[in-house]
């Protein structure tokens, strides 16, 4: 018999769960590896969860998309399960959130997500040309009933209750220009998140990126997927597509890392220069809540991967 609450979490409703209706793919450099890299997405049966199969390897394994299955935070988020991985997960996972889409199968053949421009924008118009259906299977809706916070080295996310979900970030640097100072809220709903969110790119210091080029650390980034700021100044031609682009990028990677917890949860979640690692461990500790709640643990991702 299932609790109505845990210690942090309560339930508070349900709504159907959902996957795509057409299989599509998408192609495109990998910014670490700088490799061409193919992923074919397809629809799933309720309770799959987003699961990666790695075509491009023996026995095609999967890994399940949960907060329990992240194994590190270098630059981006990379999950994983018995010694197989997939990184920069977050811009996929943040259009899959945005989207409400709750079940589907990534088969990608390498062991990182596309880059595209830096942004969720090419998952977005993907998914919506794809179109997203309802399955019969109801998932939970919860709500937080007290508050979380990650700190770590003047860094914080935090999860407060709240009656409407909400992300906000708060970007500050010692810096002059665009990056000294920038924030924004998100009063979260598909419509929003597409419009001002889903094209925000990521962005880096030229004085922080160069070294990693010439070490070739970053073997597929240019200005094409990304924005650098030298100076103060943007360097991408045309400059940026909101004033606080940076800001806006910020929340959506929140929102990609917090896809991880797998299920709804109603919060105003805030982050002030926070990063993948404080995000990655309060989706672990709001995670852990919710399988409490539903007194279980995920099944084997291998029964879960039903290929339509």
């Amino acid at each position: 018999m299932l609790r109505e609450q845990s210690s942090i979490v309560k339930r508070v409703g349900s709504r159907p769960q959902t996957t795509i209706l057409n299989v599509f793919e998408l192609t495109g450099v990998a910014l670490f590896t700088g490799k061409i890299v193919r992923c074919r997405f397809l629809p799933a049966l309720p309770d799959t969860g987003i699961v990666f199969r790695r075509i491009d390897l023996l026995d095609k394994p999967c890994i399940q998309a949960r907060a329990s299955s992240v194994v590190s935070t270098p630059r981006c988020t990379v999950i994983g399960q018995n010694g197989i991985s997939v990184q920069l997960v977050e811009h996929l996972l943040s259009a899959v959130y945005g989207l409400g889409i709750d079940n589907l199968i990534v088969e990608i053949d390498g062991p990182e997500v596309p880059i595209f421009d830096g942004s969720s924008k090419q998952f977005v118009q993907s998914f919506i040309e794809a179109k997203t259906v309802s399955l019969a299977a109801q998932k939970p809706i919860f709500k937080l009933v007290e508050p979380l916070e990650v700190m770590s080295n003047g860094t914080v996310v935090r999860a407060s209750v709240a009656d409407e979900l909400s992300f906000s970030y708060l970007l500050h640097y010692d810096a002059k220009g665009v990056l000294e100072h920038q924030d924004y809220v998100l009063k979260f709903n598909t419509d929003r998140y597409t419009r001002q969110v889903s094209s925000c790119r990521t962005f880096s210091s030229y004085e922080e990126i160069q070294p990693l080029l010439e070490k070739g650390f970053i073997k597929g980034g240019s200005l094409e997927n990304g924005i650098i700021v030298k100076e103060g100044r943007v360097l991408n031609e045309g400059g940026l597509r909101f004033s606080n682009e940076m800001a806006r990028h910020k929340v959506l990677d929140m929102i990609g890392d917090l896809c991880l917890i797998g299920f709804d949860v109603i919060a105003s979640y805030h982050g002030d220069k926070s990063g993948h690692s404080q995000t990655t461990k309060l989706a672990q500790m709001i995670e852990e809540k919710v399988l409490e709640w539903v007194h279980q643990t995920p099944q084997s991702v291998q029964e879960w991967a039903h290929i339509q």
